[in-house]
């Protein structure tokens, strides 16, 4: 889901506030009476604990759907076409109930967010009566906060665009959040955008550290819906303030893609 650096960045952020991290040591059982008591890992190790929060994802609920005789997709979601028409035309399915298929390759996708539920949404209202508004496909775009690190990503990561075809050009840029950056509350703000080296053009991006980057978040995934290219992106007219942005000299967005341009044109001379 998130790029390695995003995920060093949040373990730092919780194991700065006192949280301990394990991986690659899965839980075996949860003990107790009456309520937990402890947690028995894989390597053996006992974790004495008064509450266990168990987050493993979410399944769709389907029963109604397959009751009814609706196709159900790979990943487990109610099959829908580009108008969120199951495979009865009179019924609509939508949110975490319905299935996925990707921007890049239209290739069944399991992405679960309110954001993409809502939009799914807002296009089969639009086409009860007649089709008119297309899902063009999903495109996971979110954006959280651990402890008071904020990070944000849309798109595909370096990871999962090389396993679908794509070589990948990374650009990145970080300044100040607010310009100068002596400003009262001003942090820095890293951004990382990901590219087709073939046609030149964003597919993915993500965004750390300040709580400026959900916003951010979505401009990238506005660029990728747009199919912007790094030429298009560096010369991107924006707008700033110094309370309110990065400096115009160093804006992290149009930064990020004239790196990854600068990437391009020293490998074509070489």
């Amino acid at each position: 889901v998130c790029t390695t650096d995003l995920c060093v960045r949040a373990e730092e952020a919780l194991k700065g506030n006192g949280v301990d991290i394990i991986t690659s040591n899965g839980v075996k059982a949860i003990e107790g009476t009456e309520k937990a008591e402890s947690v028995l890992l894989q390597s053996g190790e006992r974790i004495k604990c008064s509450m266990v929060i168990v987050g493993i994802g979410v399944a769709p609920n389907v029963k109604l759907a397959k009751d009814a005789g609706l196709e159900i997709g790979p990943t487990g979601g109610i099959k829908v076409d580009e108008f969120q028409r199951t495979v009865d035309p009179d019924i609509f399915a939508v949110g975490d109930c319905a299935e996925k298929y990707s921007f890049f390759n239209g290739l069944p996708v399991p992405v679960r967010l309110a954001s993409v539920a809502t939009r799914e949404g807002k296009i089969a209202a639009a086409n009860i009566f007649q089709p008119q508004w297309r899902n063009i496909g999903t495109i996971g775009a979110f954006s959280t906060v651990v402890a008071d690190t904020a990070i944000a990503m849309a798109g595909l990561t370096d990871a999962k665009a090389q396993e679908i075809g794509f070589e990948t050009v990374i650009g990145e840029a970080e300044a100040a959040s607010k310009h100068p950056g002596t400003m009262p509350e001003a942090h820095p703000m890293r951004v990382r955008l990901t590219f087709d080296r073939r046609s030149g053009k964003i597919i993915g991006g993500c965004a750390c550290c300040t709580h400026t980057v959900g916003e951010v978040v979505n401009m990238i995934t506005a660029a990728i819906v747009n199919e912007m290219t790094m030429e298009q992106i560096a010369m991107f007219p924006m707008g700033t303030h110094p309370w309110l942005t990065a400096s115009p000299l160093a804006y992290q967005f149009t930064d990020a893609a004239s790196n990854a341009l600068h990437q391009v044109k020293k490998t074509v001379k070489s």
